[in-house]
């Protein structure tokens, strides 16, 4: 956990991280087949979450609580980490990281693991990634949410718009945000069955 503190501490982004809530982590301990000493597991027995510049989250044993989160998504992966958007990360069955994007409503492999996907939270340059989505003003906007909320945006990202500014958006849970995604692939008949494989 220190090489991971150190991380955060040198990280140019503004880090939140939320302490661990004991009950949610015997919860995770009992529930979670995982390696504890992962950086996964070491994540959880020390955080409630993390929270990079308002707009990345990493789940935890607390706030950000990865049992409650993943009863959202009908996925048999387990999601370790959101966007403001929506968008979901994912621990494949490859040991890499997947991001279900909500602008395409499909799951691309991000060709790193955990410890990776970390460090490019903390410091690679996810300006560049989120560059198409990111608008005027949105450091404020974002600083105000609550971390069970984010922004829907209309017409929905997965459908054509000019650009981010001419999108209507408002912030709403990431509970309702989530299942409109999952329920449109379901009318689609492409979603639903908890498979993240593409």
């Amino acid at each position: 956990m220190q090489k991971v503190l150190e991380n955060i501490k040198a990280s140019p982004r503004e880090v939140r991280v939320f302490p661990v809530d004991e009950k949610v982590l015997a919860e995770c301990k009992e529930r979670l087949p995982l390696n504890w000493g992962s950086l996964l597991g070491v994540l959880l027995e020390n955080t409630g979450g993390i929270v990079i510049d308002g707009w990345l989250r990493f789940y935890g044993a607390g706030e950000l609580n990865i049992i409650e989160r993943n009863k959202l998504m009908p996925f048999r992966e387990l999601a370790i980490a959101e966007d403001i958007l929506g968008g979901v990360f994912l621990l494949l069955a490859d040991g890499n990281v997947g991001y279900f994007a909500p602008d395409s409503l499909e799951v691309e492999k991000m060709e790193f693991q955990t410890g990776r996907f970390l460090a490019w939270c903390l410091h690679g340059n996810t300006d560049l990634f989120y560059s198409d989505y990111r608008w005027k003003g949105w450091q404020k906007d974002v600083s105000e949410l609550r971390c069970d909320e984010g922004f829907a945006f209309y017409p929905f990202l997965f459908a054509r718009a000019d650009d981010i500014e001419s999108r209507k958006r408002k912030k709403v849970p990431m509970a309702e945000i989530i299942g409109l995604e999952f329920d449109f692939l379901r009318q689609l008949g492409q979603g639903g069955d908890g498979n993240a494989e593409k």
